[in-house]
């Protein structure tokens, strides 16, 4: 056998033993994922009043005991609050702990859709003001045959309204989203997102999907409130008062295709959740500088993301390093 032949065959043996790994952890995952669904089930027919108690608790637990998190959280509505973007009157730890019971509560309600889907939460949702607004520009995108950019924050449960937004306003929605780490956790939330007819692109290697989706006349929503620190895709540009590396890439697409760009925001009171639905981003002119005009673009997203997160503190996410900056830049408060 020549040493040719050897090379040949220790590929082949390696191929091998890759597709037998990747076989035991697609099933170990479907094992895990149903699972899931035995053990979740019950809970997902909890009365109203009950599953909502079950979720607070569970938010208060891991408040307590993700002690990271917890610091992470608290110093971030310090830092906001010291800022001025935030009442002095606030107390950084009940707000945090009010933000992690907002998250225990929306995660009784995503097992509740996963199993049960969106009609017990109809008789709870509602818009509450702008649905003119996005129903104009779907109107405009049809007629247009182009698509619409929606942008929201993590603020109220906005997993379960990014399906009640379609089901209002009779559209489809291709949702954009990160890579949770962990293969379970990805098959569990692809399967919820993809429920009613919605689509979900990850968002690395995405971007030829995404302008698809635009070019065809589609609606695409992402969440633009997350720190974006690789491959150069995001501008640091004020959020609450400091720099915050923000998102460019759905900008960047709404600026070569010429599409609209929405921005949508939830908040719950009680078991009810409300839609707010804001006007049209008046794109900047990018002719003589895009960089410039997509940085102002960032900025008037972030103002109105942040004076909706100042309006309801208690139903963002504050338990992430929203202000996390490259090594070649400061953490500083924009300068006038």
């Amino acid at each position: 056998m020549t040493e040719t032949d050897k090379h040949r065959q220790a590929r082949k043996r390696r191929k091998a033993r890759k597709k037998a790994r990747e076989f035991s952890q697609s099933l170990s995952v479907r094992f895990l994922a149903a699972l899931f669904s035995l053990l979740s089930w019950p809970l997902a027919w909890l009365p109203l009043s009950i599953g909502l108690a079950f979720g607070g608790l569970v938010g208060r637990l891991a408040f307590t005991l993700l002690s990271a998190r917890r610091k992470v959280a608290v110093d971030n509505i310090e830092m906001v609050r010291e800022g001025g973007c935030l009442d002095p009157a606030i107390d950084p730890v009940k707000t945090a702990r009010a933000s992690f019971i907002n998250m225990g509560r929306s995660g009784w309600e995503a097992i509740r859709f996963y199993h049960r889907g969106l009609e017990p939460f109809l008789p709870y949702c509602s818009a509450e003001s702008g649905a003119e607004y996005l129903a104009e520009a779907l109107k405009e995108a049809e007629d247009n045959g182009r698509g619409l950019m929606l942008v929201t924050g993590h603020i109220g449960n906005w997993e379960v309204m990014c399906h009640y937004l379609p089901w209002f306003f009779n559209c489809k929605l291709s949702i954009v989203g990160r890579s949770l780490g962990s293969p379970l956790a990805n098959l569990l939330v692809s399967r919820m997102r993809t429920d009613l007819g919605n689509d979900f692109i990850y968002k690395k290697g995405g971007a030829k999907q995404m302008l698809k989706v635009l070019r065809h006349g589609g609606v695409l929503g992402t969440l633009i409130d997350q720190a974006a620190m690789v491959n150069n895709e995001g501008i640091a540009a004020p959020f609450l008062g400091r720099e915050a590396m923000t998102n460019a890439g759905p900008l960047r697409l709404a600026q070569r295709t010429g599409v609209r760009v929405i921005m949508t925001l939830f908040r719950r009171e009680g078991a009810h959740h409300l839609m707010t639905v804001l006007p049209p981003l008046e794109l900047h002119d990018k002719s003589e500088d895009p960089e410039k005009a997509l940085r102002e673009d960032i900025v008037k997203l972030n103002e109105d993301l942040g004076e909706y997160i100042c309006r309801y503190p208690e139903q963002w996410l504050w338990g992430h390093k929203r202000w996390k900056l490259p090594r070649d830049k400061h953490n500083r408060r924009p300068s006038a």
